[in-house]
């Protein structure tokens, strides 16, 4: 009965929607190219018993041969009966994210599925996918801070912009010498959604004619409105690098870490060319190329008391200035202490 299943919802995707059309034959070439071992007359019986269920939106042309298959244009969805555990699991894991990946009509849409999942995941306490649903979960990392929530309708209009390509206008809040301000700007042109670090941000371009990319965290973005005009799109626009500098140089490191250090403990890695190497001391030399960036600077930072930058002399240069700033500030602050409570 499985298989079953499995086979009629392979079949189910090679269906286009109407007008579009493909015939039994097409449909049992692409399961045999899938390893499904099934014949032209058992496709031609399940799709005859679905439609005559009227189930999935099965639309037969019967005009001429052969017949031609397809989903009718205003179908919504599958049949939920027909939810396996597979599937179940799948939409149980999407539910976690959702809210913030998807748009809003994809999240109605997808409202029942989630429902579905959730009652057979249930039906069967001993099942082993609830199993690992219940001990399987990619976990956001704790921060010392509680990050500010973007406005739901703000949020939710910035994706409808993003989904229709469309321009909005807004004010955005930027510290300028130090005191805060709330700047008009119109239009921005919405290219894409990050959540990054627990912040939910927006990456735009402003305008027709200036080309620079910056990227806000939603919450920094107030009276937000949808406009009419069509947002400018580039093609070279890569979700996964905005935000990061693109002109961070590319340097030789040498570091030398403790033996309890995380980097080492999770045998972790720089770079491909990485060189890992135990110094007489217990210390470990790592030799690498990476790109200097902030990140990579925040995380020698965090592993400041289990690694020795040697090289480059410009990053140890920077480092020793701040390790002294941070020394000479907090005693500065002990000394006032001190002499304020004698």
């Amino acid at each position: 009965m499985q298989t079953n299943i499995q086979r009629q919802l392979a079949m189910l995707e090679q269906i286009p929607r109407h007008p579009r059309r493909i015939t039994a034959n097409a449909i049992a070439d692409r399961l045999h190219s899938r390893d499904f071992d099934v014949g032209l007359r058992t496709v031609q019986r399940e799709l005859k018993s679905m439609y005559d269920m009227g189930l999935f939106g099965l639309v037969l042309d019967d005009r001429c041969k052969p017949f031609g298959w397809s989903i009718a244009a205003c179908w919504r969805g599958l049949n939920l009966t027909l939810m396996d555990h597979h599937m179940a699991l799948a939409f149980h894991t999407l539910k976690h994210s959702a809210s913030q990946l998807l748009p809003p009509q994809s999240l109605k849409q997808l409202t029942p599925y989630f429902e579905r999942a959730d009652q057979v995941l249930a039906s069967d306490p001993e099942n082993p996918w609830l199993y690992w649903a219940c001990r399987v979960a990619q976990l956001p990392e704790p921060f010392p801070y509680i990050c500010a929530e973007p406005d739901p309708k703000s949020f939710e209009t910035i994706q409808e912009a993003l989904l229709h390509k469309r321009q909005i206008a807004c004010q955005i809040k930027r510290v300028i010498k130090g005191k805060s301000y709330w700047i008009d700007y119109m239009p921005l042109n919405p290219e894409g959604i990050k959540i990054s670090n627990g912040v939910v941000l927006l990456a735009f371009t402003i305008g027709e004619f200036d080309s620079r990319r910056y990227v806000r965290s939603i919450d920094l973005l107030r009276d937000i409105q949808l406009l009419d005009t069509p947002a400018i799109t580039r093609d070279d626009f890569d979700i996964a690098h905005s935000g990061i500098a693109n002109t961070a140089e590319l340097i030789d490191i040498e570091l030398r870490f403790t033996p309890s250090a995380n980097f080492i403990l999770s045998n972790a890695k720089l770079s491909e060319n990485q060189d890992v190497e135990q110094l007489q001391d217990g210390r470990y030399r790592v030799t690498a190329s990476v790109k200097d960036t902030p990140r990579f600077r925040a995380f020698l930072w965090e592993l400041a008391d289990n690694v020795e930058i040697v090289a480059p002399l410009k990053l140890r240069a920077h480092f020793t200035r701040l390790i002294s700033k941070v020394s000479s500030q907090y005693q500065t602050v002990t000394t006032k202490s001190v002499a304020a409570t004698s």
